[in-house]
This record gives structure tokens, sequence and C-alpha cells, in this order.
């Protein structure tokens, strides 16, 4: 259904939720996923049909935001361009993504639970059941289990369903606010997928992002570390001949002429530079779809 409404509003259609933004009017459909519609493409007769179909979502005044929280408000949905929040000292962060099926009210109790998971207490709620959580100091790689636990906990004592999506390590340079733009779309459809976990990475919605929205995956859409690291020749030809010797470390470094201990700290910077650990069959997989990615789209 949301594709199809895509498809005929256009450019006036769009899943990067922000329901403050109130050019737009704003549905929720039964699994929760928020899209907008421009009100000046929208006739009366459509919002009412709309209404009856999905449930409308009134643009209301954020809730106070600390300092911080409104920094990055400002940098990631405003149209004015500032600057980042994060210190230029800081090499890298993660955003999180999180859909509830049901709106919550004790957002308060909600935060305190997922701030005890994820380090960080910059969530900004963009409804009143989704929201984006920014890391600014990421570890390298982020243990997946965790977050089931917390989807378990906040189950059980909020009666809420939540979904979270971990997005790549990015880098803090002026690409970020349109990397953080792209991967928030193509998360929005991954959301609305029928064989979508509760707990995702991005390395692994990438392929059914492919799947459902061809025409969104290109290059810009990795991260800038990733695009680094596959730019580097030396390690580009090291992560192929690790790919071509089904992820054997022994046979990739006969392969390339090198001692084992050189094929480990290459896969290591690898690794600390994306948050990509090649030796897992997932991270394996997604780097060499992205290499096919970078080199032809």
């Amino acid at each position: 259904m949301l594709e199809k409404l895509r498809q005929h509003f256009k450019d006036a259609f769009t899943t990067a939720t922000n329901v403050n933004d109130s050019t737009y009017e704003w549905f929720q459909s039964e699994a929760g996923d928020l899209f907008g519609i421009q009100k000046n493409r929208l006739s009366s007769s459509e919002k009412t049909l709309l209404s009856s179909l999905f449930k409308p979502i009134e643009s209301t005044q954020q809730q106070a935001l600390s300092p911080s929280q409104q920094k990055w408000h400002d940098y990631l949905f405003s149209d004015d361009n500032p600057s980042s929040p994060l210190a230029s000292k800081e090499k890298s962060l993660r955003f999180y993504y999180f859909y509830l099926k049901e709106a919550i009210e004790d957002k308060q109790s909600f935060d305190e639970a997922v701030t005890g998971i994820v380090d960080s207490e910059l969530i900004l709620w963009l409804s009143s059941s989704h929201g984006v959580i920014v890391e600014e100091k990421p570890s390298t790689t982020f243990d997946d289990q965790s977050l089931k636990i917390l989807i378990d906990t906040l189950t059980s004592d909020f009666y809420v369903e939540p979904s979270f999506y971990i997005g790549q390590l990015q880098k803090n340079d002026q690409q970020l606010r349109l990397k953080f733009l792209l991967e928030q779309q193509c998360f929005q459809v991954f959301h609305q997928s029928s064989q979508r976990e509760k707990v995702s990475n991005f390395y692994e919605a990438l392929p059914l992002i492919i799947l459902h929205t061809p025409g969104k995956v290109n290059k810009q859409l990795l991260s800038s570390h990733l695009i680094e690291a596959l730019e580097d020749k030396e390690l580009l030809h090291t992560i192929e001949a690790f790919l071509q010797s089904n992820l054997n470390a022994s046979s990739t470094a006969k392969r390339l002429y090198i001692h084992r201990n050189s094929l480990q700290y290459r896969l290591e910077k690898l690794l600390e530079n994306t948050g990509l650990d090649i030796r897992t069959f997932s991270n394996a997989a997604f780097i060499n779809l992205a290499i096919t990615i970078n080199r032809h789209l």
C-alpha cells in the first residue's frame, strides 16, 4: 500500500519521518510505519480517505530537548545546514533507528531503559512511536544480542513491540547528514518488509533494500569509512583475496605471499575503520555486495 502511495504522490511522499514538519500531513499504518504527504499536493477528499485507512498523526511541538539534543535535531532535520554537533576530534559515530508498533506515553522511562544498553542519551523522538539514537562514541562493533534482551524488557515493561535497526559506523565528515538521511530512508523501507527481524543491522538489511527499492541503492549509501577502505588498493586486494579463499586466512596469506600476521593486521585495520569483521559470513557477504555497488553504482 505504501509503495502504491509513493508511486502516486511521487516526490510529495516521504518516509523520512519528522512529524514536526508542518508542511506534510502525517499518517501511521497498522504496522507502525510512518509516512507524510505534502499538504499542498493533497486534496480534501484524499486526506479524508487516507484518514479512514491510516491513523493521522498531528504535528506537535517536540518534548523539551537538552542543548545537545536540540543541536542534533537541527543538524539532521533543518534545511539551514548547521554544522555537525560532533567534536572535530571524534572520528566516528553510529545511528540507531527504532519503531514502536504502538505509541508510548512514558518516554522518559523508555529512554532510561535504552540508555542502559546503548551508551548514549541522545535519543531524538520524531513521533510518539519512532525515533533516532545518536551514539557519539560508538564501539567498533555492537552486540545484537544486547538489543534483543532490551526488546524483551521493553515488551514486558511497556507493552510495546519495538524494532531496532543498527546503522553503519559513520565518519564524522561533511557528508554525515546526507549519509544519515539515506540510511534512515532505507531502514524505513526495510521496516515495511514482512521479512524483517526485530533487531537488524544495515549489513543484513541491504539485500532486502535492493530487492524492494533498487533505485535507492548507490555508492552514496555506503559509509565514508567503507568507501575509503574499498578505494585503498592494497586493502581491497586483500579483501578480494580473502573472499576468493572462502574466508580462510592461511589460504589468503599464501595467495598474497604475505605472513598470516600481516593478513590479520590488515583485517583488523578494516574492522577498526569500518566496524566490519570480514571473518564473519554476514559481513563478508555485505562487503562483497558493497564492492559491486562502489564500482558500478
